[in-house]
């Protein structure tokens, strides 16, 4: 293969998609490609420049939010030069059936700018709202991203075309709860608190991804929260919760990273016998 210059640009809310990026990269780096990587909100906060010309190839990379992509990805490609560059997409969600429509519309987004999206690929990683799963469910998400991440490279670099299918139901589905996401995170966002054990370190300042949280006398919280629940599980004295949604968040918090360096915990939770709702699991790491 031809030696090619990629550059990856992504967002990740509490980790899995950062980790995604990140397995890509090396795979990238291992077949003799050079490769950038670089966070969306650094772009966006003019901490790192969109330097579109030097690649050949894009990645695009964030979690499924609502059935589509967060809103800080969409005021970045918003932001975008208009090129005519190849362009992968990649995404992290909890379910291998979200599938179709939350690419699908940033894929329309970037060919309105000239961008030729080439693949489009789901990675399952763990669930880090309403339901906290099994230790060993998490660990062997990731070390089946540890074991995917090579195949998606090499289909990049041969120039395989790959767009997830999606219909009508799975658009309008998109367009609605991504619609009521993006209205609703301002007031999730209102809604946090902090408690009388935050020592004001500003960790949650520093980590927001749309200087949506600010520290004067008192941590405040602004009206341009995205639900990226990173304050949240970042705080080191977990001192953030919200009021109304409680239900939303993991109770017991969430870090992933501790999960992949437990030597303790083995990841092997899916079998060819589960059953129920974990099935599909099974066929998304089979496949």
């Amino acid at each position: 293969m031809t030696e090619k210059s990629i550059g990856i640009y992504y967002f990740s809310g509490t980790g899995n998609t950062k980790i995604v990026a990140e397995l890509l990269m090396k795979a990238f780096e291992d077949r003799g490609s050079k490769v950038e990587i670089k966070r969306i909100e650094d772009v966006m906060k003019g901490k790192t420049q969109v330097e579109i010309d030097n690649y050949d190839i894009i990645g695009i990379g964030y979690p499924v939010h609502a059935f589509n992509a967060p809103r800080i990805v969409f005021r970045f490609i918003k932001e975008l030069p208009d090129r005519d560059k190849k362009v992968f997409v990649f995404k992290s969600s909890a379910d291998p059936l979200l599938n179709g429509g939350p690419t699908t519309l940033v894929r329309s987004r970037l060919q309105q700018k000239g961008y030729s999206v080439i693949y489009e690929k789901l990675v399952v990683m763990p669930a880090n709202v309403l339901v906290k799963y099994d230790d060993e469910l998490m660990k062997q998400l990731y070390t089946t991203a540890v074991s995917k991440a090579p195949g998606i490279v090499d289909d990049i670099l041969a120039g395989k075309v790959s767009l997830q299918k999606s219909n009508i139901l799975t658009q309008i589905g998109a367009y609605f709860f991504s619609g009521l996401e993006w209205v609703g995170a301002p007031f999730f966002g209102k809604d946090l608190t902090v408690d009388e054990s935050c020592d004001l370190c500003g960790v949650c300042v520093e980590n927001c991804p749309t200087s949506n949280i600010t520290l004067d006398d008192t941590i405040t919280f602004g009206w341009d929260c995205i639900m990226c629940l990173r304050c949240i599980y970042n705080c080191p004295v977990q001192a953030i919760r919200p009021r109304l949604y409680r239900f939303f968040v993991l109770k017991d918090g969430y870090n992933i990273q501790e999960i992949i360096d437990d030597p303790h915990i083995k990841g092997e939770y899916i079998t060819s016998s589960t059953k129920g709702y974990f099935k599909r699991f099974y066929q998304y790491m089979m496949g």
